[in-house]
C-alpha cells in the first residue's frame, strides 16, 4: 500500500542512472590520489603584479640560498653547555644531504676583542668561541653588538641564538620552474611538484626529529618559509579531515532529529558525500592546485549540497507527489538558487589573485556537480525507499511563532534592519588590510611560538627589500695610489691581482654611493617597524672596526676583488651587482606588531625620493610589499564586484519571479547578509586576510539560495486564491522548514572550523556561520515583514 505513493522509477531508467553513477565514482578513485594542496609563496601573491615580476628579476641578480633557521632559546644565558649542544645539533645537520651548510654562533670569527686583521679572515685565521681564551661573557657582548652577528645568530639580550641551515640548490625546482609550460604540456609538473614538496617535507620531519632528540632543557623553534609551507599544508589537511568528520556528525545528528527517518538522512547525506568525492577525483583529474584558500571550497560544497538537498526532500515529503514530479518541480528554483550562486563566486574569479582565482573557479565547477548529483543520485537512492501513506511533517513548532512575531512587529523590524544596515556601512568604512602573518596562527601553536620570538629577539620575520640602481658615473683610479699610513690596510704586494682594476681600470666603490647606501641602511634600522637590516654597509662597517680606520674606495675595492670566493657568494653577491650598477639592502619587519605596511612602504619610497639625486631607479620589494599588494588589489576587486553580484543577481530574480517589485523584496536579505558580516569585522577591527575577504561573495551566495525557495513558494501560494496573511503563513510553514533545518546545520558546521590553527580558516568559519545566521532571520523574519506590504 505505501509504495503506492511513491512513482517507480522504470528499471531501465534506474539501471542507466546507476551505471553512470557507479563509473563516476570508479573514475574519481582513479584520481582521488592526485588531490593536492600547494602553500608555497608564489601562490599568495598576483601573478599579474609587475612587483612580482620585478621580484622574479632582482632574485637572479641577487642569488641567495634557501635557508631554515632553528631559534634555540638558552633560557637565561648562552652557556658552555648550550654552545657544545649546538654544535652536536649542527654536526646532525650538516650531515643531511640536502644541506649545504650550516652557520652558528660557534663558527662566527671574533673580529674585535683579539686585533683580528682583515688578512687573517681572508687566510682563514681566526678565533672562535670555541677556540679562544676570551671570556665567554665578552664575546657574546661582541657579537651582540656587531652589525652582522646582531639579531641574526643572538639576540641583544644574549640568551637566545640561531641555527642557519642553507640548503644546497635543488636542481629539480630550479629545472621546474625555468620549464614550467613545456612540463605542464608533457603532463610532468604537478608530478615533480609533488616530488619536491615530498622531499621538502622529508627534510622538514629529519630537522624537526634531530630537535627532539636533543637537551631538552633548552627550548627549538623551527623557522623559515619551507617550514612555514609545510606546516601551512599540514595545518589545511588537518582542517580538511576535522571539519569532515565533525561536520557530518553534526549533520547527522541534526538532520536526523529534523527527519527522524534514517533513509531520508542517507539519501541526503549519501548525496552530498557523494558530490564531494566526485570533485575532488576531477579535482585530481585535471590537476587543479588546492591552496590554503581554496581547500574551503570542500567544505563549502558540502553545505551548498546538503541545502540544495534538503530543500528538495523537505518538498518531497510535504506534498503527495511522485518522485520525478518532485524534482520536475524543483528544478527551477534548485537551477536559479544554482546561477545565482555561482554568480557570486564568479566575483572571485575576476580578481587578479591566483588562490583566489582558483577558488572561485572550483567552487563553479563544484556547484556543477551539486546540482547535477542532487538531480541524478538523489532521486535515484530515494527511488529505493517507499514513502509512508501520510505525508510526513516536519515538526517545527517554534518555527510557527517567527511569522506571527515578524508580521505583527513588521515596522519595528524593518526600522532594527535599517539601522543595522547603516551601522554596517560604517563598519565597512572601517575595514583594512594591515594583518600580520605571524598571527595567522594560534598562541598555543609551535608554528607561532617560533615566528613570535624570531620576530622579537631575532630581528623579524617578513622580508623587505630595498634595490638600488645607481647612475652610470664610473671613475678613473690612479694605480699609483700609495698607502702613507702604517696603521692603514696592510696588503701585501701579491694581493694585487691581475684583473684588480678591470679593463677600463674602473672601480665601483665611490664615497657618494658608500654614504647613500649607508644613509639608507641606517634609515632602516631607524624604524620602529623593521628589525634586522642588512647590506653591504654592515660589511663596510665591520671591516672599518677591525682596521680600526675607515677603508678607502681603493681598499675597499681591493678587498672585493680578493676576498676568497665562498666569503663573496654568501656575504657580498647577495647585496652587490657590480654589473648593474645595483644594490640590494635585505630588512626583515617585525610582523607582531601592529604595523601599517602601506604607511612604511610608501614613507621609505618618498625618503629614497627626496633625499638622494644619484641613483637612477629604486624599489621597494619583497614579500612584504607583494603580500600586502595582493591583499590591496583584493579587497578593492571584492568590494567593487559586490555591486556587480548584487545586480546580476537582481536581474536573474527578475527573470525568475517576473516581478519587478518581488525583485527588490528579494535582494534585500541579501545586500543585508553581506553589509552585515562587512561591517562587524570593520567594528571589531579585524583585517581582512585572504580568506576572510571573500566571505561578502560567499555570504551572498549561500543568503541568496534560501530567498530563491522562499519566494519561489510564496508565488505557488499566490494561485491557491487564500487572503494575502494566509499566504505567507503557509510559505512560512513550508519552505521555512528547510531554511531553518539548512542554516542551522550549515552554521553548526561551519563552527567546526574554528578548531583550526590556522586563523584566517578560523575567522572563516565563525563569520560564514555569523552570514548564514543573518541570512536565515532576514528570510525568515525580515522577509515575510516586507512582504506584509506587499498585496
Amino acid at each position: 500500500m505505501a509504495i503506492e505513493c511513491i512513482e517507480i522509477m522504470s528499471k531501465q531508467l534506474k539501471f542507466i542512472l546507476l551505471i553512470i553513477f557507479i563509473l563516476s565514482l570508479f573514475f574519481s578513485s582513479l584520481y582521488i590520489k592526485d588531490f593536492r594542496i600547494d602553500a608555497s609563496s608564489d601562490s599568495l601573491v598576483s601573478q599579474n603584479d609587475e612587483d612580482f615580476k620585478y621580484f622574479s628579476y632582482y632574485q637572479d641578480l641577487f642569488p641567495t640560498k634557501n635557508s631554515l633557521v632553528i631559534a634555540v632559546n638558552g633560557n637565561n644565558e648562552i652557556d658552555r653547555l648550550l654552545l657544545a649542544e649546538i654544535e652536536k645539533i649542527s654536526e646532525k645537520l650538516s650531515d643531511l644531504p640536502e644541506v649545504y651548510s650550516v652557520f652558528n654562533i660557534n663558527k662566527a670569527p671574533i673580529l674585535l676583542l683579539n686585533n683580528t686583521d682583515l688578512l687573517d679572515l681572508a687566510n682563514d685565521n681566526y678565533e672562535t668561541i670555541l677556540d679562544t681564551n676570551l671570556k665567554i661573557e665578552d664575546v657574546l657582548n661582541e657579537f651582540s653588538k656587531s652589525p652582522i652577528y646582531s639579531d641574526q645568530i643572538i639576540n641583544e639580550g644574549k640568551n637566545i641564538t640561531s641555527i642557519i641551515i642553507f640548503l644546497n640548490e635543488n636542481s629539480k625546482a630550479i629545472d621546474l620552474k625555468k620549464n614550467k609550460n613545456l612540463y605542464l604540456s608533457q603532463g610532468k609538473y604537478y608530478k615533480i611538484k609533488t616530488e619536491i614538496d615530498k622531499e621538502r617535507n622529508e627534510l622538514i620531519k629529519k630537522i624537526r626529529n634531530i630537535i627532539i632528540n636533543s637537551n631538552q632543557n633548552y627550548t627549538y623553534y623551527l623557522g623559515g618559509v619551507e617550514m612555514i609551507s609545510s606546516d601551512v599544508i599540514a595545518y589545511v589537511k588537518n582542517d580538511i579531515l576535522i571539519f569532515s568528520l565533525t561536520v557530518l556528525l553534526i549533520i547527522i545528528l541534526i538532520l536526523f532529529l529534523i527527519f527522524r527517518r534514517v533513509k531520508w538522512v542517507f539519501a541526503i547525506l549519501f548525496t552530498s558525500i557523494s558530490a564531494v568525492y566526485l570533485s575532488m577525483g576531477l579535482a585530481g583529474f585535471i590537476n587543479f592546485e588546492i591552496t590554503a584558500v581554496s581547500a574551503n571550497f570542500l567544505s563549502l560544497m558540502f553545505v551548498l549540497s546538503i541545502s540544495m538537498n534538503v530543500h528538495i526532500m523537505n518538498n518531497f515529503l510535504q506534498r503527495d507527489i511522485k518522485i520525478l514530479e518532485n524534482f520536475r518541480m524543483m528544478f527551477w528554483p534548485c537551477f536559479y538558487t544554482f546561477l545565482t550562486t555561482i554568480v557570486a563566486f564568479v566575483s572571485l574569479v575576476i580578481s587578479d589573485i591566483k588562490p583566489v582565482i582558483d577558488f572561485g573557479i572550483i567552487m563553479i565547477v563544484a556547484l556543477f556537480i551539486v546540482l547535477i548529483s542532487s538531480f541524478l543520485i538523489l532521486p535515484l537512492i530515494i527511488s529505493f525507499f517507499s514513502k509512508e501513506e501520510k505525508n510526513y511533517s516536519l515538526n517545527l513548532s517554534f518555527l510557527k511563532s517567527f511569522y506571527p512575531f515578524a508580521y505583527k512587529n513588521s515596522k519595528y523590524i524593518l526600522g532594527l534592519n535599517t539601522l543595522i544596515f547603516f551601522i554596517s556601512l560604517y563598519g565597512i568604512s572601517n575595514l583594512n588590510v594591515e594583518n600580520s602573518f605571524v598571527k595567522y596562527f594560534k598562541k598555543n601553536t609551535e608554528i607561532y611560538k617560533g615566528m613570535y620570538l624570531i620576530d622579537n629577539n631575532l630581528g623579524g620575520t617578513t622580508p623587505l627589500d630595498v634595490i638600488l640602481k645607481f647612475k652610470n658615473d664610473d671613475q678613473i683610479i690612479d694605480t699609483t695610489i700609495k698607502v702613507e699610513e702604517e696603521d692603514d690596510l696592510e696588503i701585501e704586494d701579491d694581493f694585487f691581482s691581475d684583473d684588480l682594476f678591470g679593463d677600463e681600470n674602473n672601480i665601483w666603490f665611490t664615497n657618494e654611493k658608500i654614504e647613500t647606501i649607508k644613509a639608507v641602511h641606517q634609515y632602516l634600522e631607524s624604524r620602529i617597524e623593521i628589525g634586522k637590516v642588512t647590506s653591504i654597509y654592515s660589511l663596510i662597517d665591520i671591516a672599518n672596526k677591525i682596521n680600526k680606520t675607515d677603508l678607502s674606495m681603493f681598499e675597499l675595492s681591493v678587498l672585493h676583488n680578493e676576498i676568497p670566493i665562498d666569503y663573496k657568494t654568501d656575504l657580498i653577491d647577495p647585496y652587490l651587482n657590480v654589473e648593474n650598477n645595483m644594490i640590494k639592502i635585505s630588512t626583515r619587519v617585525k610582523d607582531s606588531k601592529d604595523i601599517k605596511r602601506s604607511d612604511l612602504i610608501n614613507e621609505i619610497n618618498s625618503y629614497l625620493l627626496n633625499e638622494f639625486n644619484n641613483l637612477e631607479e629604486f624599489k621597494v620589494n619583497g614579500l612584504l610589499v607583494l603580500y600586502n599588494n595582493m591583499l590591496k588589489s583584493l579587497f578593492s576587486s571584492q568590494i567593487k564586484s559586490l555591486g556587480f553580484v548584487i545586480l546580476a543577481i537582481f536581474i536573474m530574480f527578475v527573470i525568475l519571479f517576473r516581478s519587478f517589485k518581488l525583485s527588490i523584496i528579494g535582494i534585500i536579505p541579501n545586500i543585508l547578509a553581506s553589509t552585515f558580516i562587512l561591517g562587524i569585522i570593520g567594528l571589531l577591527k579585524i583585517p581582512l586576510d585572504i580568506m576572510t575577504i571573500t566571505i561578502a561573495a560567499i555570504s551572498i551566495g549561500i543568503a541568496v539560495d534560501n530567498t530563491i525557495h522562499y519566494i519561489y513558494r510564496y508565488k505557488e501560494n499566490m494561485k491557491l486564491g487564500i487572503n494575502h496573511s494566509e499566504m505567507i503563513e503557509k510559505t512560512h510553514l513550508t519552505v521555512g522548514n528547510a531554511v531553518l533545518i539548512t542554516s542551522i546545520a550549515i552554521t553548526a558546521g561551519f563552527l567546526t572550523l574554528c578548531l583550526s590553527n590556522f586563523v584566517p580558516t578560523v575567522y572563516f568559519g565563525l563569520f560564514t556561520s555569523l552570514a548564514m545566521i543573518f541570512a536565515m532571520i532576514g528570510v525568515l523574519i525580515t522577509l515575510p515583514s516586507i512582504l506584509k506590504y506587499q498585496k
